[in-house]
């Protein structure tokens, strides 16, 4: 456990990130297959505590993300993360479920701690590997979501055709934007901008340090040929969807002073959060009630936001989200999303802050703005600012 910082000065127990970093993100049965999530998860864990410098003796806690708590992911994932990482006996786990916002509420309850004063220091992020875990029940097993909903309209694709149909979201919008999502993320690539990001991961075939997702070359032309997966009569393909992924991403959370005393770069000062309940059967608006809620426990308007990363669950719900916010393209997943990267559940919400914080920084600074929907009707949001 770290050593208790005075805190003379209310600014002292502000919460900042002075390490952020993500594994590439792998395809469903692809590169992770054979990859645990507690090993995508200590390769992160580790990576963060040797590039700030820190040991498990300065680490109050590991707040780790998952959104499907069972088998390999289950037996409170965290703790298992601790005890094969280099945090060690010493540093408690506890593992959190918001389905996929999961990291970003480990990363909002990590900074809250802090800003409390109950913590110093704490390891906030998630995990999940789709290709070696799956639930083997829904949220159509509870007798009471039965009767109240039809929850055929709960399954995700469907929400996202509703989501299209309901506010007139077109399957040519939705193709552009996927062509979007893969062009500017094979850009960033190619630039490097992911590389101070991203932590390589040696698996039996090789060590892996780009996203497997990628795919070169894509127009909307060659995704206009692709077929609807969810509805015959639908709009939603798999070119214009989030890609089912493996993948771990964290966050080094402390207090200003104990930055301060230990000599350690202030990445982002980590500011409001919020989170909403919608609907679930269009619950890719999500974003919208928990930005405008957050905006207005902060006394900020959509266009303080330097850039956006907004979680491309699909691209209907994006583009809707992206639109009623009213964000300009040139400051919205600039880097491309979800639909190119990819969206493994439990790591998401701590992915999204991780490649702002680094384009931010990258761009000299300013104000961002992380937010996503969550499956069953829920949205999340929080702010950074890069100083």
């Amino acid at each position: 456990m770290a050593a208790s910082t005075d805190h003379d000065d209310p600014s002292d127990t502000d919460p900042v990130v002075v390490a952020a970093r993500r594994t590439p993100q792998g395809k469903q049965g692809g590169v992770y297959a054979d990859t645990r999530s507690e090993d995508l998860s200590v390769a992160v864990v580790n990576e963060l505590l040797a590039e700030s410098g820190l040991s498990g003796e300065h680490v109050d806690d590991l707040q780790w993300g998952c959104a499907k708590q069972v088998k390999e992911q289950g037996n409170n994932l965290a703790r298992v993360v601790t005890l094969l990482s280099d945090l060690g006996e010493s540093v408690p786990g506890t593992t959190i479920d918001r389905l996929c916002g999961s990291s970003a509420q480990a990363i909002a309850a990590g900074a809250d701690h802090i800003r409390a004063g109950q913590r110093d220091v704490i390891i906030a992020g998630g995990v999940e590997n789709m290709s070696r875990v799956e639930r083997d029940h829904g949220i159509d097993s509870y007798p009471g979501i039965r009767e109240r909903y039809d929850t055929d309209a709960l399954a995700m694709g469907q929400t996202a055709e509703t989501v299209a149909e309901r506010f007139d979201v077109s399957r040519e919008a939705q193709d552009a934007y996927g062509a979007r999502s893969q062009q500017r993320a094979v850009a960033a690539t190619e630039a490097g901008r992911f590389d101070d990001e991203i932590v390589p991961i040696e698996t039996a075939d090789g060590v892996i340090t780009e996203d497997e997702g990628l795919r070169p070359g894509t127009t909307a032309e060659k995704l206009a040929d692709l077929p609807t997966v969810f509805r015959e009569d639908g709009t939603v393909t798999p070119g214009n969807a989030s890609q089912i992924s493996d993948g771990a991403a964290g966050v080094l959370l402390a207090s200003r002073a104990f930055a301060e005393e230990h000599d350690l770069p202030v990445l982002a000062e980590v500011g409001a959060h919020d989170v909403a309940g919608v609907d679930p059967e269009i619950m890719g608006i999500g974003p919208v009630p928990a930005v405008r809620g957050l905006m207005e426990r902060a006394g900020t308007a959509i266009d303080d936001y330097d850039l956006v990363e907004l979680n491309e669950a699909f691209a209907s719900q994006t583009l809707y989200c992206q639109r009623e916010l009213g964000i300009e393209d040139e400051r919205f997943n600039v880097n491309g999303g979800a639909i190119a990267i990819g969206h493994p559940l439990g790591a998401s919400g701590a992915r999204l802050p991780t490649t702002l914080i680094h384009e931010l920084r990258r761009r000299g600074g300013g104000r961002g703005l992380s937010t996503m929907c969550i499956g069953y009707g829920q949205g999340i949001a929080l702010e950074f600012a890069v100083p």
